[in-house]
């Protein structure tokens, strides 16, 4: 298992956002982007919430 820290990136939206909402993102390290199968052709994941976790999933072909 590979555990790293990371800050939470805030940023203001663009756009026709409403004029408070805002942006948050997160980097991730690329072994575990590799490791999820992610590439730049074949980008798509599914995040999920639960018990105060994030959890983010490479979607199978079949969805």
């Amino acid at each position: 298992m590979m555990e790293v820290k990371r800050n939470v990136m805030f940023a203001k939206a663009g756009g026709t956002a409403g004029k408070n909402s805002k942006n948050y993102k997160i980097s991730l390290p690329a072994d575990m982007v590799r490791e999820l199968g992610v590439t730049e052709e074949d980008r798509s994941v599914t995040l999920t919430c639960e018990d105060g976790k994030i959890v983010i999933e490479k979607d199978s072909p079949e969805k």
